[in-house]
């Protein structure tokens, strides 16, 4: 009997081993992420509009478009965050989608009218404000590049409110 409990033991034991050099190979060999902002913009106030599709401000300028550029990092995932108080006039149904526009092609998931950004609720006018956000990952290289946002009434949206706004792209 003795045998079979000192191979036991010697399972226990060398499984014990093996996990903690495994956990101490993944603790020596993490690599730490980090991104640089390479672009940022604030606009501050109120922005309605009433026309099916309108390029929103973004910033206090009232600049609907704004350039960027990544230097040091070759081609590579890049992120950008859009984020505003947001709220919809019209039916129930009524919703804002934004899409997010980077030289000229339309960033997935925004790329269609079905992903709203706020919704209605059925008020005569603009009700239920909230400050919404969206982050996309996008693959872009290195030198110049240009954003809009674009925001678009759907469902019987009589009209939209995008205020207190921020753009942030990281590098």
């Amino acid at each position: 009997m003795t045998p079979r409990v000192d191979r036991a033991k010697s399972r226990v034991v060398a499984g014990l081993v093996v996990g903690g050099l495994a956990a101490a190979c993944l603790v020596g060999t993490s690599i730490s992420a980090s991104a640089e902002v390479a672009r940022s913009a604030t606009r501050n106030g109120n922005f309605t509009f009433a026309t099916p599709t309108v390029l929103v401000p973004l910033n206090n300028n009232d600049k609907t478009k704004l350039g960027f550029r990544f230097r040091d990092t070759p081609e590579g995932w890049r992120i950008i965050t859009y984020s505003a108080e947001c709220a919809v006039a019209g039916t129930a149904t009524a919703w804002i989608d934004i899409d997010i526009i980077v030289d000229g092609n339309v960033i997935p998931p925004t790329d269609s009218s079905s992903d709203a950004f706020c919704s209605g609720n059925h008020t005569a006018g603009f009700d239920g404000w909230a400050t919404q956000s969206i982050t996309v990952a996008v693959q872009l290289g290195q030198g110049n590049h240009r954003i809009q946002i674009r925001g678009r009434l759907n469902g019987g949206a009589t009209g939209g409110w995008l205020s207190d706004s921020s753009l942030v792209i990281y590098d």
